[in-house]
């Protein structure tokens, strides 16, 4: 079972620690867009002519998608820098609507939930595709 469903206690974590947590899968989320930046500029040369336009188009949107994640990540991190240190949030709730499980796992850890069994997982909870 993944965090999602395996939660028995309600799931409390600090707002600072929350948004810090936030800001950090943001960033992870921006490190792949830059990586599939960088791939996409690296076959935008060898694409003919009429492909080239639109690859190049994605290349500009997956950009503009880095910068919006690490803006997203600054905000996250600077909200975590001005909350109270004693105020804490049930997460528990949050959590369960992430459908990737790798990443309900990781936030539901990272936030002080026991980090799940390697072979843990539901059957056809797909991560990657």
């Amino acid at each position: 079972m993944t965090a999602q469903a395996q939660v028995k206690a309600e799931l409390q974590a600090g707002v600072a620690q929350t948004f810090e947590v936030l800001a950090w899968e943001i960033e992870l989320a921006g490190a792949r867009c830059i990586h599939l930046d960088k791939l996409i500029g690296e076959i935008l040369p060898d694409m003919p002519n009429p492909h080239r336009e639109q690859l190049l188009e994605s290349l500009h949107t997956v950009d503009l998608l880095a910068q919006h994640l690490t803006n997203l990540s600054a905000f996250a991190r600077h909200m975590g820098e001005s909350a109270p240190a004693d105020m804490s949030v049930t997460v528990q709730g949050a959590i369960g609507d992430i459908t990737l499980g790798a990443l309900a796992d990781r936030m539901f850890t990272a936030l002080g939930g026991e980090e799940p069994e390697e072979n843990d997982h539901e059957a056809g909870d797909l991560d990657l595709f």
